[in-house]
């Protein structure tokens, strides 16, 4: 079976940590958790004299194929879950309270009308 390489061409070098976050499209929770959970990710690179990281493109975008990213299928799928049921929970149908039609001050009964049609 051949193997596809594909060569990716990135904007720029280096990417500070939130740019490449958003250009690889990863929700930011997502990355504090790998960090929180001490994964090693290629490719990050402190700043030294400051308090931010860099990530080099081709480097994190190669592991984060290798180890994060899987095909979908129907199995994890997040739109095929079937929503968990609420027990002992009321709907909102069950809800009461007066859901009455709400109506605009200038159709308000006693509302004066001024030559702009706003009511005063």
């Amino acid at each position: 079976m051949a193997t596809i390489q594909k060569e990716y061409h990135y904007p720029q070098a280096y990417f500070l940590e939130p740019e490449a976050l958003q250009h690889f499209g990863i929700k930011a929770r997502s990355y504090k958790r790998w960090l929180d959970d001490g994964i090693e990710i290629p490719g990050r690179y402190k700043v030294k004299g400051s308090n931010y990281y860099v990530l080099e493109p081709h480097q994190f975008h190669l592991w984060l194929i290798d180890t994060r990213i899987e095909p979908a299928t129907k199995q994890n799928k997040f739109h095929n879950r079937k929503p968990k049921s609420h027990e002992g929970g009321k709907s909102r149908d069950e809800v009461p309270g007066d859901m009455g039609v709400l109506s605009s001050p200038s159709t308000s009964p006693g509302a004066k009308k001024t030559s702009n049609g706003l009511a005063i």
